[in-house]
């Protein structure tokens, strides 16, 4: 990997050159490179390099107002059968400059006293304004991609409430400890001086919240134990107090020490808050743990040292702080999510049937994330009716969570997902579904839509506390910790919102997206793991439950081949090979009967032509001109 300038400068143009070399089906197919600037923000989007046999070249030119310093490259290389992929740095020089600028270890060498995030702010006033703006701040952010807001800003912070913890907000502390404001989750818009840079930039670092001997509460537990417990120490604008944890740091560090080691986020890094989400390691998201640092090749092929060897960053890049990845039960978006297509090809595999696959309704991660909780256990539902002791709970002064009941090595649920989202907010009411259960949420997705995909998916179950309004109470959760008495928690938080009157539990859930813990290609599913050749695999005894999805609903006349031509037996393969190369749609024989017209039958056909009389050969002529059955019929 190379460029062709020594001390390129802004404003230059210069010649990024990737070769294969050693052991590559030539000519390479795909080429593609990443650019980075000295804050690790990726400059523009992934560009196609051009491909010369073995090489690969692409020229890019240096935008004027760039900051100078060392950048980075990655280039992504695809032959017919592998990829692989590689970084390199290369220095951005000030006009006029000579020598180059002091690396980062050599500039952070100099820090000889920390004065909290003031010393980082110092030099990187730029990075600290537009954290402030992101997501890891605020704990809010835009909602485009849900479907029951009108994009407004919401979040764990605004509105938020799940089937884990419930109420974050109400936790007194016990859910900051990893927010990345270092007062806490302070009501007040945060500063830079708020920014707490090492929780991301280095890894040795700890902190622990101030406690404060004269901010407690005594209570009696269901046990029927008389207890104390300590918070932190609170100003009053309502900002904790955060120092650093020496006890959990090596013997003999200083946070001089701590400042002159800082580097970019590693996959540590990112596990420190995002694999104890729920309330332990492993417990919310059920792709990912502590030990996903060391990832084992079969839990996670990007991951692991001896398969891709990348980190989180690597996907889910973050221009300005704002980090993309939404999936379907998280409220906001701040960026684009990260997508396999990044670095993959449109046709990844070398048989046809399984491009159409990939390039059709089935997500990548069905076939390749065939079981999550690989690495460790994951919580699948939780009652606090059942209060159980947590000693690790509440600072290490112990606490009651619910019931929780874990899982490893999970099959996936499957449903179909456009993007979008239901998510439940603070404040909404909620009505049951077909089950008789409350989605808090839901993916959006049809099948056969064009839009929609199927993923596989978490269902995390939970018992929830349901006012006479149709709206979900947010408990007041610190009280259930401490004293295991979920209805206290349930009265305190009633308290808080102003409500009253009478409230039921009611069974909810909610559709979590499966998406990281990519298996080995050799455990992807045959074609017999999911179809039984008959084209209608009953659920159950295969991987997929197609008719759950959708794929059998199919009226009458569509199964019998009798709709469109005259009755006829094919394999179902050769069926289904011989209508899509007639680019007759999924949805054009997958889809509901209809129930009736949406014109009098007398006038529809005229609201198109000329008066005509109805053949049997219509509905083929007018499959065959793209025409959807929605055209003309109605399904509800």
């Amino acid at each position: 990997m190379s460029i062709n300038q020594n001390e390129p400068v802004p404003g230059d143009q210069i010649r990024f050159q990737c070769t294969a070399e050693g052991d590559w089906e030539l000519p390479i197919i795909s080429a593609r490179l990443v650019i980075y600037d000295v804050l690790g923000n990726r400059v523009g989007s992934r560009r196609n390099m051009a491909i010369d046999g073995n090489t690969a070249s692409y020229n890019f030119t240096i935008p004027n107002n760039s900051i100078t310093g060392n950048w980075s490259f990655k280039c992504v290389i695809a032959d017919r059968e592998e990829r692989e992929r590689s970084t390199a740095q290369f220095t951005v020089f000030e006009p006029g400059i000579i020598e180059p600028p002091d690396d980062p270890g050599t500039a952070h060498a100099a820090i000889n006293e920390y004065n909290g995030p003031a010393t980082c702010i110092g030099c990187h006033q730029q990075a600290a304004e537009a954290m402030l703006d992101s997501l890891h701040m605020k704990w809010s952010g835009p909602t485009p991609n849900l479907t029951n807001t009108n994009g407004e800003e919401l979040g764990k912070a605004v509105g938020g409430i799940n089937t884990f913890c419930t109420y974050a907000v109400s936790s007194k502390g016990a859910c900051f400890s990893c927010h990345v404001r270092s007062d806490g989750n302070a009501p007040h818009p945060p500063e830079v001086t708020d920014v707490d840079c090492l929780m991301c930039h280095n890894d040795t670092y700890q902190r622990k919240f101030v406690s404060d001997p004269n901010n407690t509460e005594t209570v009696v537990n269901v046990l029927g134990e008389e207890k104390t417990y300590v918070f932190g120490k609170v100003d009053s604008q309502g900002n904790y107090t955060t120092v650093p944890d020496f006890d959990k740091m090596p013997e003999g560090t200083t946070m001089v020490d701590v400042a002159r080691s800082v580097h970019l986020p590693t996959t540590k890094s990112c596990l420190r808050c995002h694999a104890k989400a729920g309330g332990g390691d492993w417990t919310k998201r059920g792709d990912m743990g502590l030990n996903s640092a060391e990832a084992k090749l079969s839990e996670d092929v990007h991951l692991a040292k001896d398969g891709a060897n990348m980190g989180c960053v690597n996907c889910h890049a973050a221009p300005d702080h704002k980090i993309g990845g939404r999936g379907i039960d998280l409220r906001q978006t701040e960026a684009e999510s990260p997508t396999c297509m990044a670095c993959h090809t449109s046709a990844p595999h070398s048989d046809a049937r399984l491009n159409r696959h990939a390039q059709g309704q089935v997500s990548c991660q069905v076939c390749h994330i065939r079981e999550y909780a690989k690495g460790g256990a994951t919580e699948m539902s939780r009652d606090f009716r059942e209060p159980v002791w947590n000693q690790a709970f509440c600072s290490g002064q112990g606490g009651f969570v619910g019931e929780e009941i874990k899982e490893s090595f999970v099959k996936p649920e499957y449903v179909w997902f456009d993007g979008t989202s239901y998510v439940y907010n603070v404040g909404e009411v909620i009505t049951p579904d077909e089950r008789g259960i409350y989605p808090m949420a839901k993916a959006n997705g049809n099948a056969f839509d064009g839009n929609s995909l199927i993923v596989p998916i978490k269902r995390h179950s939970s018992i929830m506390p349901l006012h006479e309004s149709g709206k979900i109470i947010p408990p007041a959760i610190m009280w259930m910790f401490m004293t295991g008495n979920f209805d206290m928690a349930i009265q305190k938080g009633m308290e808080e919102q102003g409500m009253s009157g009478n409230y039921s539990f009611v069974e909810a859930d909610a559709e979590m997206l499966i998406t990281h813990g990519v298996e080995p290609k050799e455990n992807a599913p045959s074609c017999t793991s999911c179809h039984d050749n008959t084209g209608t695999t009953p659920d159950g005894t295969r991987m997929l439950p197609f008719a759950a999805l959708g794929y059998h609903q199919i009226p009458e006349k569509v199964l019998s081949c009798t709709l469109c031509h005259e009755q006829e037996s094919m394999y179902w393969e050769s069926m289904h090979t011989e209508h899509r190369n007639e680019n007759i749609s999924c949805n054009s024989c997958h889809t509901p009967e209809p129930t009736g017209f949406i014109k009098a039958k007398n006038v529809l056909c005229s609201s198109c032509h000329e008066s005509k009389s109805w053949r049997s050969e219509g509905h083929k002529k007018h499959i065959e001109k793209g025409l959807k059955c929605v055209s003309c019929h109605t399904f509800s």
